[in-house]
């Protein structure tokens, strides 16, 4: 279940900071604890990732390389998906009862809440990010143990990813998906590197053409493909669900 959340800045001349996710999770956490305190509490404490948002989008603004985006248009828009129909509506009623979104200096004033069509999932989808994909790896560098972050330049990338998928899947339905199988054909990606909390992840804008799982392709849709979607990674919209006639590029 997706809603779309249409933002008012509170003042003209607002500036978005670049980097917001971290504070976008801990309000809508606040969201769902003013309806929910016992959802709100099983989903900050599991390790599972119940959700994932996109970027903030804003569709007239201005760069400002030392501050942020300059938000030049009436509104912006906020998308949030979950598997959990409980926490979608846990959040849109928040955001109801509380439409105040701070971000640094910015505020922002929730107008409306509107619940989206799901899209149709086949076995063969073209999907693109709505916010980066995070996927994170071991390597041992000079005798020392580190945390890698992975390209889809990196081949390592794909493996880590199904095996990601198939433990977020796993911890949050309790089982595994019948069909665990997919691989992905990257038309293109754009590095990014987002700082959440006092962290920097390396991420990937893409857009995708996925095959195989039906019931992975729907979970990825819905709570988002890698690591730390609750953070707001991962979320991907369809593009085209139609699979390629013999021939087609």
């Amino acid at each position: 279940m997706r809603i779309e959340i249409k933002l008012r800045p509170a003042e003209e001349d607002t500036v978005l900071p670049f980097n917001y996710n971290y504070e976008v999770y801990t309000q809508i956490l606040e969201k769902i604890y003013l309806v929910s305190p016992e959802l709100a509490h099983e989903v900050e404490t599991s390790h599972a990732d119940y959700f994932t948002f996109s970027r903030i989008m804003v569709r007239r603004r201005e760069l400002l390389p030392e501050a942020g985006i300059r938000v030049l248009s009436d509104d912006v828009s906020l998308y949030v998906s979950s598997h959990s129909g409980e926490l979608i509506k846990a959040i849109a009623e928040g955001f109801l009862d509380d439409p105040l979104l701070k971000i640094g200096n910015a505020a922002f004033i929730a107008d409306n809440v509107k619940v989206l069509k799901e899209p149709e999932i086949k076995n063969e989808v073209l999907f693109s990010t709505l916010s980066p994909i995070m996927v994170r790896t071991v390597k041992f560098v000079n005798g020392r143990m580190k945390i890698w972050d992975l390209y889809p330049s990196d081949e390592m990338f794909f493996d880590k990813l199904r095996k990601v998928m198939l433990m977020r899947y796993s911890a949050i339905y309790g089982h595994m998906p019948e069909d665990k199988e997919f691989k992905l054909e990257v038309l293109k990606f754009k590095p990014v590197r987002i700082l959440v909390r006092d962290t920097y992840f390396r991420s990937s804008l893409m857009v995708f053409r996925y095959t195989g799982s039906v019931e992975l392709a729907r979970f990825g849709y819905e709570t988002g493909f890698g690591e730390k979607t609750r953070y707001g990674f991962g979320m991907v919209k369809v593009i085209d669900s139609e699979p390629r006639r013999e021939g087609q590029e």
